[in-house]
């Protein structure tokens, strides 16, 4: 692990605006592509086993999908099998067939059952930990630490038959105890957003639906996570940064 890209999306579909107010459904049509511009331009997409060992090509990417949301079973993982690209999904072990309640703006989207883990993980897709109901893990009790990745972890291998190898923090959110307690768990590296701290807290860039080609590409530079990283001082500045190099358009 050194030189690979990250990139973390959520959902993938059509949604408007206003049920979709975080931008994290990127329509199919967009996410295909993305997927193209990358493969066209010579970036190699790693399986989590290959992102482990750490022998990539220098412009090699690793797709990530949180939250397990119904809709990337419906119409994410049909573009990942037309362009034949891996991609490593989290889900929630204790929201399986639930739905997006975490988010009250946002409440009602349908997140995969077990079946929907098991169809994933028959695709070829690496299935991991996303925790066990989306709580915050920064500052956070031993029980909700303990419930969210020692349990979600057991459950899911329970449904999956693998032992999961990768963690993903609800919200990007960890402390030095939420690291602590993922490392202890057996995890092989768990993934943040912007702020990284070594092997388990690994930041990745977002993609999300207002990204148009030109901020796809830019999100795939090598600068890019440097320069998030200092525009987040300014979230003013960065929406308006945004707003001048584009934003596709939502309905």
């Amino acid at each position: 692990m050194g030189s690979e890209r990250v990139l973390m999306y959520h959902a993938v579909g059509t949604r408007s605006a206003a049920h979709d107010p975080h931008n994290l459904f990127v329509p199919p049509e967009s996410l295909r592509g993305q997927l193209r511009a990358l493969l066209d331009r010579g970036w190699t997409p790693l399986t989590l086993d290959a992102y482990l060992r750490g022998d990539s090509p220098s412009r090699s990417v690793l797709l990530t999908f949180d939250d397990g949301y119904q809709a990337f079973l419906d119409e994410g993982l049909p573009v990942l099998r037309e362009l034949d690209v891996p991609a490593t999904v989290f889900v929630l072990s204790g929201l399986l067939g639930g739905r997006s309640g975490w988010m009250p703006e946002m409440p009602d989207e349908p997140l995969v059952d077990a079946d929907g883990v098991r169809r994933l993980v028959a695709a070829g897709l690496d299935v991991e930990c996303h925790g066990w109901d989306h709580s915050h893990l920064a500052g956070t009790d031993p029980e909700t630490l303990t419930r969210n990745v020692t349990d979600a972890a057991r459950a899911l291998a329970e449904l999956t038959g693998r032992t999961p190898r990768a963690y993903a923090y609800p919200y990007g959110d960890h402390d030095a105890a939420a690291r602590r307690a993922v490392a202890e768990a057996g995890f092989e590296v768990a993934f943040s957003v912007h702020e990284g701290v070594g092997r388990f807290a690994v930041p990745r860039v977002d993609i999300t639906s207002i990204d148009t080609d030109l901020t796809f590409r830019m999100k795939t530079w090598r600068a890019y996570p440097a320069l998030r990283r200092l525009s987040g001082h300014a979230p003013a500045l960065r929406s308006g940064l945004h707003s001048m190099i584009g934003r596709a358009p939502r309905r």
